[in-house]
């Protein structure tokens, strides 16, 4: 009888072996442009451009810990799977929240921006909460489109309030993720080997090079 396990796809024992390979560069890549972006914001003094790198990094962690749920066979590894499975959606949590903070610096000052801060933070923790007890990708999904929303929001706001320079890039980041996630929701994929989170970790790289563009450009009010 063969189980969903048996059916994964392995290369060298790893399963899921190109989910793996995308997850592991996506990390990568979140890595090296979130250091850069944070790095040229202290530089300049923008918290809202940290913020965002913040998110980028917690990105690549949860982009790391979903290569490793991926890696590790579930017929042997399975206690281990669930916890980098769950870690992975627990940062997915810390990147929408850090991309709201990033939303509070360029776009409000005093009293209205803490309430955003507040409101990320908020946020934050029933995310965690709710995420602990159903560790489902459809909650990390949900939360951090609704960081995205806001980011648009925002975004769309500045540029029309202040003609603020990068907002254009921010936009283009959120529209080429929402590519991403109606291919991860449709189940679009390319081949046998290259399933829908395959190719949504690949669009998700080039969102993520948008977003940077526009993160770098970023002032604070």
């Amino acid at each position: 009888m063969t189980t969903d396990a048996d059916a994964l796809p392995r290369w060298w024992g790893i399963t899921e072996p190109t989910t793996v390979a995308t997850n592991v560069v996506l990390a990568g890549l979140a890595f090296v442009l979130g250091a850069r972006l944070g790095y040229g914001a202290a530089a300049q003094g923008s918290a809202s451009g940290s913020f965002l790198g913040l998110a980028f990094l917690a990105t690549a962690v949860a982009a790391a810990f979903g290569a490793a749920s991926h890696g590790l066979d579930p017929r042997t590894d399975r206690e281990q799977r669930e916890r980098c499975w769950r870690a992975s959606l627990h940062a997915i949590g810390f990147a929408g929240a850090a991309t709201i903070a990033a939303v509070a610096f360029f776009t409000a000052r005093g009293p209205v921006r803490m309430v955003i801060l507040v409101v990320a933070g908020l946020k934050l923790i029933a995310y965690l909460v709710t995420v602990a007890r159903r560790p489902v990708f459809r909650l990390a999904a949900a939360d951090y489109g609704g960081a995205l929303a806001l980011l648009l929001a925002a975004a769309l706001y500045a540029m029309a309030r202040w003609h603020a320079v990068g907002m254009g890039w921010l936009v283009a980041g959120v529209a080429v993720s929402l590519i991403a996630v109606l291919v991860q929701v449709r189940r679009v994929a390319l081949h046998l080997h290259f399933n829908h989170n395959d190719l949504y970790h690949v669009i998700q790289m080039v969102a993520l090079y948008l977003f940077f563009r526009g993160g770098a450009l970023l002032v604070d009010r």
